[in-house]
C-alpha cells in the first residue's frame, strides 16, 4: 500500500492499485474488477522464476505455454478481450543495481541529501537473497546483480548469502566485518525480509548495519516511474492500466506491491 501510494501521484495520468499473490487483495480479484482494456502488471519478485513464469501467468488467466515476447515479458488477451502485459520483474529491471547503490550509500550517510558524496567501495556488504533448492532463478539474480554493483560503481567487496541454499545467511553473517553492511533483496518487511533477517543480525558483528528491505526503498517508486515511462508508456497513448505485485504484505499491512493504470 506505501509503494502504491507513492507511486500515485507520480503517476497521474494511471490508476495505481495494488494486488498480491499470497494474502489480500488477492490480484486476480483485482483485476478481474478492473473496467480497463489495459492493464500492465509488473511484478513485485526479485527474480524470473517459477512464480513469475507459471504461477503468476496462471492467476492473470494467461497461458504460461504463451509465447513470450521476450524473456518475462507476456502480451495476451485474457477475459472478454482484455489485454494483459506482463512486465520482467523487479529483480531483473536495469535500475536494480542503482537503487541498492542509494541504499547502501545511505545507510552508511542516513543523515546526508547529497548525492555528490564519494560512493564508500571498500566497505563489506552482503546481498541477502532467498535462494531456492529447486531452481537457479534467484542466486543468479543476485549474483547479477553482485556482477553490476561492481562494474557500474566499482564496489570492491562484495557477497552473496541465501535463505535457502548455500552460502546461508546465519553462518555468513557470523563472519561479517564490524562495520559491514547487509542489504535484504526482498519485496517487502514480511517473514522474510523483516522476521528471519533480524533473528540473523543478532549474531552479525555489533557494528553491522542494515539497509531497508529494497522493495520498501523510498526511492523505488521514483525509479519504477522512470522505467515506466522510459519503456512502456507512449506519449499520447490511450492509458494504460499496470498491476504490480508482490507477496503477502508485511505486519500493519504496509505492502510494497501496487498496480498502475
Amino acid at each position: 500500500m506505501r509503494l502504491k501510494n507513492a507511486l500515485a501521484p507520480l503517476l497521474p495520468e494511471l490508476d495505481v492499485v495494488s494486488g498480491v499473490m499470497k494474502g489480500t487483495p488477492p490480484l486476480q480479484e483485482v483485476v478481474e474488477i478492473l473496467p480497463h482494456e489495459h492493464v500492465l502488471v509488473l511484478p513485485l519478485l526479485l527474480s524470473n522464476g517459477y512464480f513469475c513464469k507459471t504461477v503468476l501467468p496462471r492467476r492473470l488467466g494467461l497461458d504460461p505455454d504463451h509465447q513470450q515476447q521476450k524473456e518475462g515479458e507476456w502480451q495476451n488477451l485474457n477475459r472478454s478481450g482484455q489485454y494483459i502485459k506482463l512486465l520482467p520483474p523487479l529483480g531483473v529491471l536495469p535500475f536494480l543495481p542503482d537503487l541498492v547503490s542509494e541504499s547502501i550509500q545511505s545507510t552508511l550517510a542516513p543523515n546526508s541529501k547529497s548525492t555528490l558524496i564519494k560512493p564508500d567501495l571498500d566497505r563489506e556488504v552482503m546481498i541477502v537473497a532467498h535462494g531456492s533448492t529447486v531452481g537457479p532463478e534467484s542466486r543468479l539474480c543476485a549474483l547479477q546483480l553482485k556482477d553490476q554493483l561492481e562494474s557500474r560503481y566499482g564496489y570492491k567487496n562484495l557477497r552473496v548469502a541465501f535463505l535457502s541454499e548455500e552460502p546461508f545467511v546465519e553462518k555468513a553473517v557470523l563472519t561479517l566485518s564490524e562495520d559491514a553492511i547487509v542489504v535484504p533483496l526482498f519485496a517487502s518487511g514480511g517473514l522474510h525480509g523483516h522476521d528471519d533477517i533480524a533473528e540473523m543480525m543478532k549474531s552479525a558483528p555489533s557494528g553491522c548495519k542494515l539497509a531497508p528491505v529494497i522493495g520498501c526503498e523510498h526511492a523505488l517508486a521514483q525509479h519504477i516511474e522512470s522505467y515506466l515511462h522510459e519503456t512502456v508508456l507512449v506519449s499520447g497513448a490511450k492509458q494504460p492500466l499496470a498491476a504490480l505485485t508482490g507477496n503477502t504484505p508485511p505486519k500493519g499491512g504496509a505492502d510494497c506491491g501496487r498496480r498502475v493504470s
